[in-house]
């Protein structure tokens, strides 16, 4: 598995787990039914069980890399909408994260980010970093406006929203927070979610200063 970060050794381990016994118990079975169905010479019998374990091994590389390519695909669409097309992925800095290697994890974003500076998702990983255990809300919020400037109105301009809401709201800058569930609502004025960012600053404005 040489080339491969943590988290791509962990999906093939585990299609290899799923995979990889059924198939040898299924390609045992069936040579055996071929041996005696078609009374096949000994040597023949041995040289398919020899080659089941290879033939099982490629099958479950073409399944691994079949779902990695389609999975990514798939995050794409359902989280981009409209974006600017992909760039590179950044598996290894999701790996830090799920190893607790948070700084690390920051510091390979910012990497990625140097060569591919309008990458929106990894803008938005970065923002969720930074804003959540690394307790920095500022950088991410310049993390989320940077991201911002780099896609046109679509889905992923709702995403950056919902977060800088959330992350305004948990750091107490009620300031901001007012200027951004405006922002929000006048955008997706008439829909549920507008309507309620509107209520929020309503109800924000009838605090007592």
């Amino acid at each position: 598995m040489a080339g491969r970060d943590a988290a791509e050794q962990a999906q093939l381990l585990k299609i290899g787990f799923w995979l990889g016994g059924p198939m040898l118990v299924i390609g045992t079975m069936t040579i055996g039914f071929a041996a005696r169905r078609f009374d096949l010479p000994a040597p023949v019998v041995l040289l398919l069980l020899v080659g089941l374990l290879p033939a099982t091994w490629g099958l479950i590389l073409l399944v691994e890399h079949a779902t990695s390519r389609a999975s990514h695909g798939l995050v794409i669409a359902l989280r981009a909408g409209h974006a600017i097309s992909p760039q590179p992925g950044f598996s290894r800095q999701e790996a830090l994260v799920a190893q607790g290697r948070l700084e690390e994890a920051a510091v390979a974003y910012r990497l990625h980010l140097a060569d591919h500076p309008h990458d929106v998702a990894a803008l938005v990983a970065l923002g969720r970093l930074l804003a959540g255990p690394l307790a920095d809300p500022d950088g991410a919020a310049a993390a989320y406006r940077a991201a911002r400037q780099s896609t046109p109105a679509g889905e992923w301009d709702r995403i950056i929203s919902n977060d800088l809401i959330d992350l305004y709201r948990r750091s107490r800058q009620e300031g901001k927070l007012r200027v951004e569930l405006a922002r929000f609502g006048e955008v997706h004025r008439g829909t549920t979610a507008g309507e309620a960012a509107l209520a929020q600053l309503r109800e924000l404005k009838r605090r007592p200063e």
